[in-house]
């Protein structure tokens, strides 16, 4: 078989391959669904260790206040996890936390209390769209 004739199909293969490279975006949420319900801190632990790295970011509310420094996600900050994002506090308190490698991004989203080591989050679920497309509240 000639390149030429097949390029054609190698165009129509190669993005089902980049679902399936380890690390690649669009399996980032994959890699992490078998972490749901583990421990925030053991998690985050690996991603570091796999080279995932902290993303800080600028999320504001409408009166300028950085979504970090509310609330559950002050405590994230304090913990010493600058990718903390936002918390949506309640009762479930959602939180969101950001982390690049070689250009993709990972967000987390955990729930339940930080309060280590007597309470540990646990991992919600997992995407790649980070950070927060949302607009000041």
């Amino acid at each position: 078989m000639r390149l030429t004739a097949s390029l054609p199909r190698l165009l129509l293969v190669a993005p089902i391959v980049g679902l399936l490279i380890p690390g690649s975006v669009h399996s980032a949420g994959k890699e992490m669904s078998g972490l749901v319900g583990k421990p925030f801190s053991s998690v985050r632990a690996k991603l570091v260790d796999d080279g995932w790295t902290p993303v800080e970011t600028n999320l504001t509310t409408a009166r300028g206040v950085p979504e970090r420094s509310r609330g559950e996600a002050a405590k994230y900050l304090e913990a010493g996890f600058p990718e903390i994002e936002r918390c949506t506090g309640g009762s479930r308190n959602y939180c969101f936390l950001n982390y690049s490698r070689r250009g993709h991004c990972l967000r987390i989203r955990t729930i339940g209390a930080l309060n280590l080591p007597a309470s540990d989050p646990k991992i919600h679920g997992a995407g790649d769209s980070c950070p927060s497309k949302q607009r000041a509240r």
